[in-house]
């Protein structure tokens, strides 16, 4: 069983200002949140699960694999999935696809839509439906707000 998850949010930043082709189709080193570690098998990502889970274990390190930049019709779009690296067996295994769109107006939307797998099968699909779901919705609106940062004017190389 795969649950789908999704966040968006807006970069409310001129068309112009924001070099898209230079930073989001760049290496993930530009726009992964910090700290982000290269290693042979992905990057290594904290993820946050803020609000949902106490502070001490809100926080898990993952393995997040990125897939090279993608023109579609409505904008870039990169591969993503990451995997926890301690107990991996008790944290869901998230797939999906991070988008990054123009508006027609002004600006941007960064968006991030997949799925996962509860873990521990079906007592995991029922821990899913009182808790995992949130924490899985946590860590994907962190990890795009947090993308969405970087992706700042400020912080783009020029």
């Amino acid at each position: 069983m795969r649950r789908h998850v999704y966040y968006y949010t807006h970069l409310s930043k001129p068309t112009q200002s924001l070099p898209t082709d230079e930073a989001f189709m760049a290496g993930p080193e530009h726009w992964l949140p910090p700290p982000s570690l290269l290693t042979r098998d992905g990057w290594l990502v904290d993820l946050h699960a803020d609000g949902v889970l106490l502070p001490p274990i809100a926080l898990q390190r993952a393995e997040v694999q990125v897939g090279p930049a993608i023109n579609s019709p409505s904008g870039l779009v990169r591969s993503v999935s990451w995997h926890a690296t301690r107990a991996d067996r008790l944290f869901p295994v998230l797939t999906g696809e991070l988008e990054l769109a123009p508006l027609p107006v002004e600006g941007w939307q960064l968006s991030l839509a997949g799925t996962y797998r509860p873990p521990l099968s079906v007592v995991g699909g029922t821990a899913d439906r009182v808790l995992g779901h949130r924490v899985a919705e946590a860590c994907v609106r962190r990890f795009v707000l947090d993308v969405a940062e970087r992706l700042t004017p400020a912080t783009l190389p020029v």
